[in-house]
């Protein structure tokens, strides 16, 4: 080979090498982006698993209460319909 062609092929071995070098550059910003935005998304998930987390207890909470109503409710109606049951046999006494 002669020394143009050795500068040539230098030339385009530099070139080659510069590409690849801003090739790998993009390609790692572009990376440290998308870590940014998993973080960001973790931390939102994070986030959003508390606000479950208190909406179930609060569910919870609440499921309880409904039940205790719920039970101190059937229990005024089977106690109205004994007042009702006494109350006519009251009637008839008369």
């Amino acid at each position: 080979m002669s020394l143009e062609q050795k500068t040539g092929v230098g030339q385009n071995l530099k070139v080659i090498f510069w590409v690849f070098l801003i090739l790998s550059l993009v390609n790692l910003f572009s990376m440290v982006k998308r870590a940014g935005q998993i973080k960001a998304l973790t931390h939102k998930v994070s986030q959003q698993m508390l606000i479950i987390e208190e909406k179930d207890k609060q569910l919870e909470t609440d499921k309880v209460q409904y039940t205790s109503l719920a039970a101190r409710l059937h229990k005024e109606i089977k106690r109205v319909g004994e007042l009702e049951e006494e109350l006519k046999k009251y009637r008839r006494g008369k």
